[in-house]
């Protein structure tokens, strides 16, 4: 979490056992060698937090850091090339960080989808107080406090928007469509290529959707098909672009048999109505 203050809230503000005055539910301590209970009470300051779910399945480490000791530059971040497509508050707010707040998981809950939201709502938290942004640097997204959860429907234990993201980019005079974030569920990341311009969203749907069903415990294997059965597209070993993907596994989804990437896209496209 990228912190624009440089007054931190309490611990307590952050999360407490009952969830007072909107803090997210659950426990926390800083882990000093002379923290005190009097501790909970003080502004979070810079060094390292043990935050926990109320039944102490999930516990996460917070680390506490200027920027300067993370080797952050938020000046030159936000001008990257990245940047530019940006909201101006989330702008404003990368190039005003003060501090940042590394989450990462200690232990979590084996159910995992009740950790992934605790650790999220945690990182909500913290950004909502700090006037800061929510980054993923897996999935290469930075988002508001507001965007950090997306709608999903009711009974559905979680959504890939909230983990995952899907690009593109040029490559040779087509689309190169490609997911960020599966890696971190070990998971190889899923990429394909020959996508016109018009459908690129279209294919970013398709891919998120197949990420969707990963996460919901679907596995994708090498040798299977996806997409519509009269235009399929099979999986296959892919990530042959090491300059991209070096060290990361990847799927590549290619034609099964008649018909183009494009084409299959658009046959699903029109599957689900568009």
């Amino acid at each position: 979490m990228l912190a624009a203050r440089a007054q931190f809230p309490r611990l307590l503000d952050v999360l407490n056992p009952k969830g007072e005055g909107g803090a997210v539910v659950g426990f926390g301590v800083p882990l000093a060698a002379d923290a005190k209970k009097e501790d909970l009470n003080a502004p979070i300051q810079r060094g390292v937090y043990a935050l926990s779910s109320p039944d102490r399945k999930t516990v996460l480490k917070m680390m506490v850091l200027p920027k300067e000791e993370a080797g952050f530059d938020p000046a030159a971040f936000a001008r990257s090339d990245a940047a530019q497509s940006w909201d101006p508050e989330l702008r404003l707010r990368v190039e005003s960080t003060w501090m940042l707040l590394q989450l990462t998981f200690e232990s979590y809950d084996p159910e995992t989808y009740s950790a992934l939201d605790f650790f999220l709502s945690v990182a909500q938290r913290l950004a909502l107080l700090c006037d800061g942004v929510v980054a993923d640097p897996v999935s290469q997204v930075y988002r508001l406090p507001s965007q950090v959860f997306s709608l999903r429907p009711d009974g559905v234990p979680i959504a890939a928007a909230d983990h995952v993201q899907v690009k593109h980019r040029l490559h040779e005079g087509s689309v190169h469509v490609f997911t960020c974030g599966l890696i971190k569920f070990d998971q190889p990341e899923v990429e394909v290529y020959g996508i016109s311009g018009a459908n690129t969203d279209s294919a970013a749907r398709f891919l998120m959707g197949l990420a969707q069903s990963v996460l919901l415990g679907s596995r994708l294997e090498p040798g299977a098909a996806v997409g519509v059965k009269e235009c399929a597209l099979k999986v296959a070993v892919g990530g042959l672009d090491r300059g991209m993907w070096d060290g990361i596994p990847c799927l590549e989804l290619i034609p099964e048999g008649k018909g183009t990437t494009d084409e299959a896209v658009v046959a699903w496209l029109g599957s689900v109505g568009g």
